[in-house]
């Protein structure tokens, strides 16, 4: 907030507020009887409204449990419900916050204004559109958000259909009207003077008893034969009506139609913040009663202010279409850039994306209708000079041999055209066929029409319809692989090149040095037999040695080992007259 400028006590007055909107929230009545009601004291949160409020207990009981009228030019009071003592409570908060939101807004335009004076400076502007809204039960709130939807989808469907058509003008090619879908007759349904749902809605708020039942009665009289309005015996009886909007058919609840399109802030809301010690809230009760007097009457134009008895303060829908008109101008004044934001999936989860769930969203933002009209026309265009630089490639040949008979640059591109037209009614078989195609400049005095080709050529531009560009694109694709073919073969032919001079250079030496190598080798797998031979004659000694061990081993004992006198010893140890002995081996 400092940022943009905000002193230290608006900072804290602003979170004060709401602090205290946030407490007044929670207060409680205490039922005297049936048509009287009083604050509750016992309540944490009146003590905490009041402090933050500025006010007294005695004042915001006042303003919540009753009410002052003028007639016959007395003041009278007349004391509230219950029920209506929470509702005025709810009316206040309402008008309150409503009140601090318009404050801030305000501050933060007159912060990052410019200071150029009468000069008009340029400007970037970011506006976050609110979706169409379909629920369960659709009241004011969603015919107004989905009106503003249709007022901009209508300002897309022009951006997108209608400038392109008039650049289709503009550049003096041959084309034929496209239809798009027009959704101005919604908006008559909703906004037309004397018979749109809205307008019908602020004259019964006019009438001293405005309901929501004469609401219904004057809507039904009115717009039951238009085409976009259905309302069906059982819709009759429960206060409800359908709307085909662009995006599909919408059903409303009337209740509290009539309640919210007045939305009158309450005259005591003002006194009260106008009585409070707070300076920030004071200042805030003072924007309140000024934001009050510049309304405009219901369906009048903004910046007409009637101070005379008759003036009628504005109601919420007539104060949205103004607001709505002027964003409206504004947009048209501007160069638009659309991003459209998808939502993937209806579980709010990543890495899942719904087809059905996405394409319904494409259809309802007009996306879907913007791509057919697209494709139906010319739907890539590039200035003269980018089509020569992306689709020179096709006839560079062709384009330096035209060079060369006295064509001109400005001329390059029609040249280019008219080449690459012929190659695509030769290779793409289209309605009319050529034997041949013609070199540049030198065709056989026949007219080439380019419009069935797809090609049109514009006064800057040159515009292609979606078969045409696909058909470029393609030899475009083609002749780059054989390029990049081309020159990956001239480069392995370099290479395969480089090692066979290479080889004739050094030819002697490298002959030299493998006769040297082979050498090596044999001089190596000779010492090898070499070695094996004798590993092999070590061997076979070896086992005729271990042959005859065994016999020089039993030749060399003559004796046993015999246990003899409890010890062992060896059997020619043993006199020749004791056989008492056992014998081991």
């Amino acid at each position: 907030m400092e940022t943009v400028e905000f002193s230290d006590m608006e900072q804290d007055g602003a979170i004060s507020f709401v602090c205290a909107l946030l407490h007044a929230s929670n207060i409680s009545f205490f039922e005297i009887d049936r048509d009287e009601c009083t604050l509750e004291g016992d309540n944490f949160s009146l003590e905490a409204a009041v402090e933050l409020l500025g006010v007294c207990e005695n004042d915001l009981d006042r303003v919540l449990c009753s009410r002052s009228f003028e007639a016959v030019g007395e003041i009278l009071t007349k004391t509230r419900s219950l029920n209506q003592a929470m509702k005025s409570l709810e009316a206040l908060i309402k008008a309150i916050y409503g009140a601090l939101f318009s404050f801030l807004v305000k501050r933060l335009n007159d912060s990052i204004a410019t200071k150029c004076g009468s000069k008009k400076a340029a400007f970037i502007g970011v506006l976050d559109i609110f979706g169409f809204e379909v629920f369960e039960v659709n009241s004011f709130e969603q015919l107004c958000i989905n009106y503003c939807n249709e007022a901009l989808q209508q300002q897309f469907n022009r951006f997108v259909f209608k400038l392109e058509q008039e650049e289709y003008e503009r550049e003096g090619i041959a084309w034929s009207f496209i239809s798009f879908p027009d959704n101005q007759d919604v908006l008559d349904l909703i906004d037309n003077k004397g018979s749109g749902i809205l307008p019908v809605l602020d004259d019964i708020c006019l009438l001293g008893k405005s309901t929501d039942e004469a609401f219904l009665n004057a809507m039904y009289r009115k717009c039951d034969t238009h085409d976009r309005f259905n309302v069906t015996t059982k819709q009759r009886a429960n206060g409800l009506f359908s709307i085909n909007h662009y995006a599909g058919q919408v059903e409303y609840s009337a209740l509290y139609f009539v309640e919210k399109n007045k939305d009158e802030n309450p005259v005591e809301a003002t006194e009260l913040l106008a009585s409070s010690s707070v300076p920030f809230i004071q200042n805030l009760g003072k924007f309140m009663s000024t934001v009050g007097k510049s309304t405009y009457p219901m369906g009048g134009k903004p910046g007409k202010v009637k101070r005379s008895t008759s003036f009628v303060r504005s109601s919420v829908s007539a104060q949205f279409s103004a607001q709505l008109r002027i964003l409206r101008n504004r947009i048209e004044k501007t160069s638009p850039h659309y991003i459209r934001c998808l939502k993937p999936n209806d579980e709010l989860v990543p890495d899942q994306f719904d087809s059905a769930v996405i394409a319904d969203q494409l259809r309802c933002g007009g996306i879907i209708e913007a791509v057919r009209v697209s494709r139906v026309g010319f739907s890539q265009r590039y200035s003269r000079s980018a089509f020569v630089d992306r689709y020179r490639v096709l006839a560079s040949a062709e384009l330096r041999a035209w060079r060369k008979r006295g064509g001109r640059k400005e001329d390059e591109c029609c040249a280019l055209v008219e080449y690459v037209a012929q190659v695509l009614i030769k290779t793409e078989k289209p309605i009319k066929r050529c034997s041949k195609v013609d070199k540049i400049g030198q065709s056989d005095g026949s007219k080439l029409d380019l419009m069935e080709v797809g090609i049109q050529i514009g006064r800057t531009k040159v515009f292609l319809r979606r078969t045409a560009f696909e058909a470029l694109e393609r030899n475009r694709g083609l002749m780059k692989s054989w390029a990049a073919t081309r020159i990956a073969s001239l480069i392995r032919m370099n290479i395969v090149r480089s090692s066979y001079l290479y080889f004739l250079e050094y030819r002697e030496e490298l002959e030299a040095e493998e006769l040297q190598r082979e050498a090596e080798e044999r001089e190596w797998l000779l010492e090898q037999e070499m070695d094996c031979k004798y590993h092999s004659s070590m061997a076979i000694a070896t086992q005729n040695m271990a042959k005859s061990l065994p016999v020089l081993i039993r030749s060399a004992k003559s004796y046993k080992w015999v246990y003899f006198n409890n010890r062992w010893v060896r059997s020619n140890q043993i006199p020749q007259n004791h056989e008492s002995y056992m014998t081991w081996a």
